[in-house]
């Protein structure tokens, strides 16, 4: 009778899921949206459309962040995850303002209006994310639901510089209008860590490890499907 297989140690498991995550084919980073954005070729329509998809889980975040601090049971990572909260819906960094505020701003110097961004139908890859980022808070751990934000806030920084740099230098955008993603450069990366910190505490046993992987992997799919936007 072979052994059962037992768990990898907490820190070994975060390495071993970032790699992962690394040479996957769905980081935002390689998506062909940000690349024809870097390359000048996407038009503003599409710009535009994309836009409006992403604006939907932007203005869910603040409400995502608070039911994942509410879930919290660690007196330790409650601070940080209601430090998240007050990122998102307010700004903690200087020049910041709420998340998704800046991105209306960003969407503003597009010519889109927020009604439009308020009132926009969800194509079915955003309703399909949205659906599932607020599942898995009502019925997963709350460590696991935050450890697999490796892949996603632990993601979106390259993705972020990478427009963020192109907006100014391909489509003439002035730095303030794009400051939603040169903030979330600096932003996501410190709430990549804490996810990694809360995956290296909690994950510790090869069901939770199995887990944590298995949302992780779903959360980069269906981001990088949100993405996916014809002209």
């Amino acid at each position: 009778m072979s052994p059962e297989p037992e768990a990898t140690p907490s820190t070994e498991f975060v390495r071993r899921l970032k790699d992962e995550i690394a040479r996957s084919p769905k980081l935002r980073v390689h998506h062909p949206f940000v690349r024809s954005v870097c390359e000048g070729r996407a038009s503003k329509e599409r710009i535009r459309n994309w836009a409006l998809q992403d604006y939907q889980f932007r203005r869910a975040v603040p409400r995502l962040a608070m039911l994942r601090y509410l879930a919290c049971t660690d007196p330790l990572f409650q601070p940080k995850l209601y430090e998240v909260v007050e990122d998102e819906t307010r700004g903690l960094r200087p020049g910041s303002l709420g998340h998704a505020d800046m991105f209306v701003e960003f969407a503003a110097a597009l010519g889109l209006e927020r009604k439009e961004l308020e009132t926009a139908p969800l194509k079915p890859a955003t309703a399909a994310h949205l659906y599932y980022a607020e599942l898995i808070i009502h019925t997963l751990p709350w460590f696991v639901v935050m450890a697999a934000q490796i892949s996603a806030e632990g993601t979106f920084s390259p993705a972020a510089a990478a427009l963020g740099k192109a907006f100014i230098e391909k489509y003439g955008m002035k730095p303030e209008s794009v400051r939603f993603f040169t903030v979330h450069v600096e932003a996501d990366m410190e709430h990549g860590t804490l996810a990694e910190d809360i995956a290296r505490t909690y994950i510790t046993s090869l069901p939770l490890q199995t887990q944590t992987r298995e949302v992780a992997l779903r959360r980069l799919e269906l981001l990088y499907d949100t993405w996916t936007i014809d002209d």
